[in-house]
């Protein structure tokens, strides 16, 4: 599989990773650091109403258990920059339509808002790749077919670091919802799926 704006992003990382090493302590928290975390993903599908048997609803939010491993920079105390994986521990199903799984790599700017010595809140821009992937159920309705694609990807996110010290600390993350492209959903049945992410990680800091 080939990621090629996340290989961009991660050469772009450790560009400034080289560039800014000598300023780490500079400032508060200023430094590398990594991250990984469980969480919930929901997956938004709405289904073509040709597609749905009768008694089913066309659109239904489905949950998953997912997993993020991460690392970055931070340049002070408001800024960061940081690439991350992204993966559900498993498929989502739909009854009579099939299954769907979604794994990316993004690469993120944090704009960083301290508020106290403790505690601080996060906005994020988030670009990358996303490997979707749909295969249908057995004896599934005419037009239905297995479908895979690497798409491009873009989300806004908000979070909330917790530090329990200089190098540890508890991390919120809450990504925005991420779109499959019209010709996966048209080989899917579906005229939406999309999917979000919430997750609680441990970060460490060098």
């Amino acid at each position: 599989m080939r990621y090629p704006l996340f290989a961009i992003g991660a050469a772009a990382l450790a560009l400034s990773l080289s560039t800014a090493v000598h300023a780490q302590g500079a400032d508060d928290r200023a430094g590398a650091y990594v991250f990984g975390g469980v969480g919930a993903a929901t997956t938004q599908w709405e289904a073509k109403r040709s597609m749905v048997p009768v008694g089913q609803k066309r659109s239904e939010d489905k949950s998953s258990t997912s997993y993020v491993l991460g690392g970055g920079y931070r340049f002070n105390r408001y800024f960061a920059l940081e690439g991350s994986y992204h993966d559900l521990l498993g498929d989502v199903s739909r009854r009579s339509i099939g299954s769907f799984d979604t794994k990316s790599l993004q690469l993120s700017a944090l704009g960083i808002v301290p508020i106290g010595e403790r505690f601080e809140l996060f906005g994020k821009l988030s670009v990358g790749r996303s490997r979707n992937e749909f295969t249908p159920v057995k004896g599934a309705a005419p037009g239905l077919s297995k479908a895979s694609e690497n798409v491009n990807i873009a989300a806004l996110g908000v979070g909330a670091n917790y530090h329990f010290n200089d190098h540890f600390a508890l991390r919120l993350d809450i990504d925005g919802l991420t779109k499959a492209s019209n010709g996966f959903r048209r080989k899917a049945g579906a005229d939406e799926i999309k999917t979000g992410e919430a997750t609680l990680s441990l970060a460490y800091r060098f």
